[in-house]
C-alpha cells in the first residue's frame, strides 16, 4: 500500500511529484492518519546514499544531519497551513531518523509514559537528546508535559511513580491531570474495530479519558505558542 511515511519519504527523494492526501489513511473527517511500517530502516539507508549523490551531482556539501530534516522539508513543502489543526507524530524516545526529525519538525514534545520506575530514565534521556538538537540545529524545543499511560489505580507502584515524577519534575513540567488509564477498550478499538476508541466506544471511560486529556494538552500546547 502506498499509505505510508516510507513511501512519501522515498517519493520525495526520488524527486516524484507529491500529493500529500494519497499517502493519508482517512479516519475520519477531521483525522488523517500517516502510518510507519518496518521499512522505515530501508528508507534510513536510501537517504545516505541519496546525500551522498546530491553532494556529488551539486557539488555541495549535504552534510549527514542533514537527514534529520527530512520530516520538516517534506512536511512544510506539501502541507498547507490551513491542512490540519495539529499533527500529532508518534515516535519513541531515541535517536533514530524517525524520532530526531519528528522533534525538529514538531518544536514542542509531549512525553508519554507508563508509570513504572524506569520510565525516569525514557525522560532524562529524551532531555539529552533534545538538548543535543537545540544544540545542533540552533532551535529551541519545548516540552509540554508529561502523559501517563496504561494507569492501574488498583496498583501501588503507580500511585508511588506519580508521587516520584511530581517531586522531581513537578516545578519544571507539566504532569497532566488526567491519566490513560489501563482498559480493554483501547485494545479493542485497535485489534477487531481498527478505529479511534472516541469512535469505536463512544460512551466509555476509555473514550472519555482520551477526549479530556486532548483537552488538557490543546490548552497547555496553545499556551506555549
Amino acid at each position: 500500500s502506498k499509505t505510508n511515511l516510507d513511501n512519501l519519504i522515498m517519493d520525495y527523494l526520488k524527486g516524484k511529484d507529491i500529493n500529500f492526501k494519497d499517502y493519508v489513511i482517512k479516519i475520519t473527517d477531521n483525522i488523517d492518519l500517516l502510518p510507519s511500517s518496518n521499512n522505515i530502516s530501508l528508507v534510513e539507508e536510501y537517504l545516505t546514499d541519496y546525500l551522498l549523490n546530491k553532494t556529488l551531482s551539486e557539488q555541495k556539501i549535504y552534510k549527514a544531519s542533514y537527514r534529520n530534516l527530512i520530516i520538516k522539508d517534506i512536511f512544510e513543502k506539501n502541507i498547507s497551513e490551513g491542512d490540519y489543526d495539529y499533527i500529532v507524530i508518534d515516535s519513541q524516545p531515541n535517536f533514530s531518523l524517525l524520532s530526531t526529525t519528528s522533534i525538529i519538525y514538531a518544536r514542542k514534545v509531549i512525553v508519554v509514559i507508563k508509570p513504572e520506575l524506569f520510565s525516569f530514565l525514557d525522560i532524562n534521556y529524551l532531555s539529552r537528546i533534545i538538548k543535543n538538537l537545540e544544540r545542533k540545529y540552533n532551535i529551541k524545543i519545548k516540552i509540554a508535559g508529561i502523559v501517563i499511560n496504561a494507569f492501574e489505580k488498583r496498583k501501588k507502584i503507580p500511585e508511588l511513580v506519580i508521587n516520584i515524577l511530581q517531586e522531581t519534575y513537578g516545578n519544571k513540567l507539566t504532569i497532566f491531570n488526567q491519566k490513560i488509564r489501563y482498559l480493554v477498550h483501547y485494545q479493542e478499538s485497535i485489534s477487531s474495530k481498527k478505529e479511534p476508541v472516541f469512535i469505536s466506544f463512544p460512551d466509555t471511560e476509555a473514550s472519555d479519558d482520551i477526549l479530556k486529556l486532548f483537552s488538557q494538552l490543546e490548552r497547555k500546547v496553545g499556551s506555549l505558542g
